[in-house]
């Protein structure tokens, strides 16, 4: 992997990358027990930054020496590198034994701080924005990666599954988002994604304005639909889940609706051959299966044909799926598939699974019950 690392640096004229605690920075040290909070927008749009100032960097050169400087609390997660102990008072003056280049890529995170500093190094150097520099050899993941997202994938089924089947009227939607953290905390997640959501409408109560706001005081009734999106994080990899169910007896055409949601996502993964599928093909798969059953007015983005992202180190990884990204799908890569419906005035409805490529095809990592629905707790 380093070596494909050295590669990319090289192919722009690096002379080294320094990046503050981000995926790149997990990516490169291979340590999946320091913890560094995620965004899951970071990947997309840059518009968050976990920290202005780092506790730790992590400098490599283009030779693929690695050096991590950090804060005395963090020195024990990085046994495998070169670590010098600093203090984030003085992380300039000790980045200054350790910079070695006049050209350095640079992260988004701490972005400002990073470019400031240098400069006090050394006034020559150059830097060069290189957050997306590794994108295309982290989206295809090792043996080792695929089996902790099996692992995070079947845990986030079961922890909803657990939520689903103690869903009480009267809970609010906070209640339900707290569960939802509580369950991980107990059983030992490291950390979550993005906050859990689950989303309640109430048939009868609200206009099509009001669609898409879901206040977190509404309570658990009847009639009420619940969209989830939920991300866990554990041992460094991220999951990211979506289903809708129906507390109560749901009308007739929105079962339907959410079985037409389903057989669409699933007739998308039994089509895919690798090495030939491209990720702006999926949309229409979907569509074409969602149509074909009587929904295509129900389904969102049809314009765009957006529908999803990769998944792994952060939750929101390159390429996105949508009909304007031309990547071939290949052994390795896991993405997110999570297409959505609307029913003005009654629910929104949304299905979101980690999808594996494999060597003849397409595997579900997460397998939540397809036909659960309708919920009758007593």
């Amino acid at each position: 992997m380093l070596e494909k690392c050295l590669q990319k640096m090289c192919d722009q004229n690096l002379d080294g990358v320094l990046f503050a605690s981000s995926a790149n920075f997990q990516y490169l040290s291979g340590c999946t027990s320091y913890f560094w909070q995620r965004s899951c927008m970071n990947n997309i749009a840059g518009q968050f930054t976990s920290k202005i100032n780092p506790e730790a960097l992590l400098y490599c050169t283009k030779e693929g020496k690695i050096t991590i400087v950090c804060i005395p609390s963090l020195k024990n997660h990085f046994t495998n590198h070169s670590v010098i102990v600093s203090y984030m008072d003085q992380m300039e003056d000790t980045l200054s034994q350790v910079i070695d280049g006049k050209r350095i890529g640079i992260g988004f995170d701490c972005k400002e701080w990073i470019e400031t500093t240098l400069k006090e190094v050394d006034s020559t150097i150059e830097t060069v924005y290189a957050e997306n520099i590794f994108d295309d050899l982290r989206c295809f993941k090792t043996e080792k990666e695929i089996e902790e997202m099996r692992k995070i994938a079947k845990f986030t089924d079961e922890a909803v599954l657990h939520l689903v089947e103690n869903l009480k009227e009267g809970m609010t939607q906070f209640d339900t988002e707290q569960a939802l953290m509580q369950y991980g905390l107990d059983h030992g997640i490291q950390d979550f994604s993005f906050p859990p959501t689950a989303g309640f409408k109430t048939r009868g109560t609200f206009t099509t304005e009001e669609n898409y706001i879901f206040p977190r005081t509404s309570k658990l009734v009847p009639g009420t639909a619940i969209a989830f999106d939920v991300g866990y994080m554990n041992n460094g990899y991220c999951s990211d889940w979506g289903r809708t169910v129906y507390f109560g007896k749901a009308p007739e055409y929105v079962v339907k609706g959410y079985a037409a949601l389903q057989a669409g996502q699933v007739a998308m993964v039994n089509q895919i051959v690798p090495y030939k599928t491209n990720v702006n093909e999926l949309y229409d798969m979907i569509l074409e299966e969602v149509t074909k059953l009587g929904y295509r007015d129900h389904l969102k983005y049809k314009e765009e044909g957006m529908l999803g992202h990769q998944i792994g180190i952060d939750c929101h990884e390159f390429p996105m799926l949508n009909r304007q990204t031309d990547f071939i799908l290949k052994p390795g890569m896991i993405f997110c598939s999570e297409p959505k419906m609307m029913f003005e005035g009654e629910c929104y409805m949304r299905v979101e699974d980690m999808i594996l490529i494999t060597e003849t095809g397409a595997e579900f990592l997460t397998n939540f019950d397809r036909s659960l629905f309708e919920v009758h707790n007593d």
